[in-house]
C-alpha cells in the first residue's frame, strides 16, 4: 500500500539537519524570540523621520476608512504635496506609488487611533513574519537540495534577523512599505513554486496576487520579472524557454499594476529638479555622478559587511562627489562586475548561488540611482532587500568552509560564531532603536556621525529647538538654542537655500527675543520658497515680538526706541490692536497728537471694544481732538 505523499513545501516533509538537530517549528520559533528581542525596544518609541509626511500628517492615513480611495488613487506623497503646494503630484521622478503600507496606517487609525506604541509592535511583528516566510522559503525551496540545505537557510535567516542595516526598517514605522514588499515577495516564490508542483489553481492565485500585493507594497517587486524565471530555471529541468513560458502569468500581473499606478500618478516623466535635496546629484557633472553612484553601491557592501555608525540620513554633502581617478570607485566596479560574472557562470550550471547573486544585484540596481533617480544618495532601508541575497551568500560560504568537517566538529565551529554574533549585533540593535526613539533623538545623534550633511545639520537645530522649549529645559535654554544656531548655519553652508534652516533659525532668534533677525531669516526663506506653509503664521509672531520688544523700551523709559519697534511690529502684522494701542499711548506722550489720533483710530476699526483707545482719543487736546461718535 503506497503512503500518502505530503503536500510539497510541508514543513513536516524535511528531516532535521545534521547541524542544528532540533526541527523546522523549532527553528521558526528561535528566529522569531531573536527578531522579537531584537525590536521590542521600538514600542517604547514615538514616530520618527517620515512617520509624520506619512502617517500623523497624511490628512488621507488621518481620514481612516474614508481616506482610502484617495490613497489608492493618488501618489503617496499627494497629501504632502498639497501641503506644501506644490502643482505636480510627481515631485520626484516617476512618482512614488505605495498604497498598501498607507492604507494599512488607515484601517489602524481608524480602528486603533494615534498610538506610536501600537504601531511600533505592528512592524516588530511584520518584521517577524518576514523573517519566517524568508526561512520557509530557503528551506523548503532555494536550498532545499543542498548539502546541509536547512542549516544553511537557518544561518542565513539569523543573519537577516540580526543584521543592525535593518534597525531603519523597524524602527521607522513608514517602513512597513519595506517589510510588506520582501514578505508578499517571498509568498510570490513560494505559492509560485508550488503551482508548479501541484497545478492547484489555488496556488497560482495565491502567487499572482502576492506579486500584485508586493508591487502595491513597493515597486521593487518588478524585479521579480527577471528573477521568477531564474528561480523556475534553477530549480527545474525546464529550458530557459519554458521558464520564461511559466511567468506569463506574473508578466500579466505587471501589466495590471502599471495601469493601476499610471491612472493613480501618471505616465512617468522626468523632472527639472533643482532642488539637492532630492536631486543629491545636482551640481556634479555627469562623470562625477556616475561614479558616486557606484562609490555608493560600493559603500552599501561596507555596510553589510560593517554596519557602524548607523544613520538615517547621508544627503549632500556627506558624501562627496568622487570621479574615476578614485581608487575606491574602481574596486566597487571590479567588485560588481565579478559578482556579475560569477553570477553568469553559476547559473549556465544551474547552480542555485545565481539566485541569490542576482537577487543581490537587481534590488541593489533598482535602488543605485543609474537609470532611475531615486531622489536620495544612499539609505540603509534601501539594501533591506538586497540584504536578503548577501546573507544566503555569507552562510552558503561558511558552510563551504568547513564542508569537511563532521557535523560535531561543524556545530563546535558555527555555534560560537552565531553567539558573538547575536551578542555584537544584539548591541548595536537595541542601542540604535533608542536612537529612533523621536526626531530630536535620532537627528541630534546622527548629526555626529554625518557630520557634513545639511539636512542631518539641520534635523538636529531643529531638535536642539525642540529640546529649548521643554519647559524641563528652562534653565538651558540659551545654550540650547545657541547650539540650534550652530547646526543650523551649518547646515546652510552647504546648501545655502535651505528654505526649512532659515525658518529654524528665525525661530532660534524669536525664542531669544530677537524679532530683527528673526525677521531676517523669514524673509531670507521667503525668498527661497515663498509657499513654505510654516512661514504663514510668521507675521502675527513677529508682531507679538515687537510689540513685546517696544513694552520693555517702554518700561525702560526709552519711549522713541519703543516707538520705534512698535512700528516695526506693524510691517510684519498691522492687524495687532495692540500695536496700534500702544503706538497711539508713544505718540501721545511725545506729543505727537496727530499721529497718536490716527494710531487710536485704526485701533478701534480693528477692535471697537478698546477702551483704552477711546480714552485716548478723549485725552487729546480739545483743537484736534477726534469725535468718537458713531464708532462702536
Amino acid at each position: 500500500m503506497n503512503k500518502k505523499k505530503s503536500p510539497p513545501g510541508t514543513p513536516i516533509s524535511v528531516k532535521p539537519s545534521g547541524v542544528f538537530n532540533f526541527s523546522f517549528n523549532i527553528k521558526c520559533i528561535i528566529l522569531a524570540a531573536i527578531a522579537f528581542v531584537f525590536y521590542i525596544n521600538t514600542t517604547s518609541n514615538q514616530y520618527a523621520l517620515d512617520d509624520t509626511l506619512v502617517i500623523t500628517g497624511n490628512n488621507y492615513v488621518q481620514q481612516g476608512f474614508s481616506g482610502i480611495k484617495k490613497i489608492m488613487t493618488t501618489d503617496t506623497y499627494d497629501s504632502f504635496n498639497k501641503y506644501m503646494h506644490a502643482g505636480n503630484s510627481q515631485q520626484l521622478s516617476g512618482g512614488r506609488y505605495r498604497p498598501l503600507s498607507v492604507v494599512i496606517f488607515a484601517i489602524e487609525h481608524q480602528l486603533l487611533g494615534e498610538s506610536p506604541a501600537t504601531r511600533h509592535f505592528i512592524s516588530v511583528l511584520a518584521f517577524i513574519l518576514c523573517v519566517l516566510s524568508i526561512f520557509y522559503f530557503l528551506a523548503f525551496y532555494l536550498l532545499k537540495k543542498l548539502s546541509f540545505g536547512q542549516d544553511i537557510a537557518f544561518i542565513a535567516t539569523l543573519l537577516f534577523a540580526i543584521h543592525p542595516l535593518h534597525t531603519e526598517v523597524v524602527a521607522n514605522v513608514k517602513s512597513l512599505d519595506e517589510i510588506l514588499s520582501l514578505t508578499l515577495i517571498m509568498l510570490t516564490f513560494i505559492f509560485s513554486l508550488k503551482y508548479i508542483e501541484t497545478k492547484k489553481i489555488t496556488n497560482l492565485i495565491i502567487g499572482t496576487a502576492s506579486l500584485l500585493f508586493a508591487l502595491l507594497a513597493k515597486e521593487y517587486a518588478i524585479a521579480l520579472i527577471f528573477l521568477l524565471p531564474l528561480l523556475f530555471y534553477l530549480l527545474g529541468n525546464e529550458k530557459p524557454i519554458e521558464s520564461l513560458r511559466k511567468g506569463i502569468p506574473y508578466y500579466a500581473v505587471a501589466v495590471i499594476y502599471l495601469l493601476i499606478r499610471f491612472s493613480a500618478v501618471g505616465i512617468p516623466h522626468s523632472l527639472q529638479n533643482d532642488r539637492i535635496l532630492t536631486n543629491p546629484y545636482l551640481y556634479a557633472t555627469p562623470i562625477q555622478k556616475i561614479a558616486t553612484e557606484i562609490f555608493v553601491l560600493g559603500k552599501y557592501i561596507g555596510l553589510l559587511f560593517f554596519p557602524c555608525p548607523l544613520s538615517a540620513d547621508y544627503s549632500y554633502a556627506q558624501i562627496a562627489y568622487h570621479d574615476f581617478s578614485n581608487l575606491s570607485v574602481w574596486v566597487s566596479i571590479l567588485i560588481y562586475i565579478s559578482l556579475a560574472a560569477w553570477g553568469i557562470k553559476l547559473a549556465i550550471k544551474k547552480n542555485i548561488l545565481a539566485f541569490p547573486v542576482f537577487f543581490f544585484l537587481a534590488n541593489i540596481a533598482l535602488v543605485s540611482n543609474i537609470g532611475f533617480d531615486i531622489g536620495a544618495t544612499m539609505g540603509e532601508r534601501l539594501v533591506f532587500h538586497s540584504s536578503l541575497g548577501f546573507v544566503i551568500l555569507i552562510s552558503f560560504g561558511l558552510f563551504k568552509l568547513i564542508e569537511k568537517l563532521t557535523p560535531v566538529q561543524k556545530k563546535l565551529v558555527i555555534t560560537p560564531i552565531v553567539i558573538i554574533l547575536v551578542a555584537l549585533c544584539g548591541a548595536e540593535t537595541l542601542k540604535r532603536n533608542t536612537e529612533w526613539k523621536n526626531d530630536t533623538t535620532l537627528f541630534i545623534a546622527d548629526v555626529k556621525k554625518v557630520p557634513n550633511s545639511f539636512m542631518a545639520n539641520g534635523n538636529a537645530g531643529a531638535g536642539y529647538i525642540r529640546l529649548s522649549l521643554d519647559s524641563s529645559n528652562a534653565a538651558h535654554k540659551k545654550e540650547l538654542i545657541d547650539t540650534a544656531i550652530f547646526y543650523l548655519r551649518r547646515s546652510i553652508v552647504f546648501y545655502k537655500t535651505y528654505d526649512v534652516s532659515y525658518y529654524n533659525l528665525g525661530a532660534c532668534y524669536l525664542n531669544l527675543g530677537n524679532p530683527d533677525l528673526a525677521k531676517m531669516y523669514w524673509d531670507s526663506a521667503k525668498v527661497i520658497n515663498v509657499n513654505y506653509p510654516p512661514l504663514e503664521g510668521t507675521g502675527i509672531l513677529l508682531g507679538k515680538a515687537f510689540l513685546a520688544k517696544g513694552l520693555q523700551y517702554h518700561a525702560e523709559g526709552k519711549l522713541r526706541e519703543a516707538l520705534h519697534e512698535l512700528k516695526l511690529g506693524l510691517f510684519s502684522d498691522n492687524t495687532n490692536v495692540d500695536l496700534w494701542d500702544n503706538i497711539g499711548g508713544a505718540y501721545y506722550t511725545l506729543g505727537q497728537y496727530d499721529s497718536a489720533r490716527y494710531a487710536w483710530r485704526a485701533t478701534l476699526q480693528l477692535n471697537p471694544k478698546q477702551e483704552d483707545a477711546r480714552k485716548g482719543l478723549a485725552a487729546l487736546p480739545t483743537q484736534i481732538k477726534d469725535t468718537v461718535k458713531g464708532i462702536k
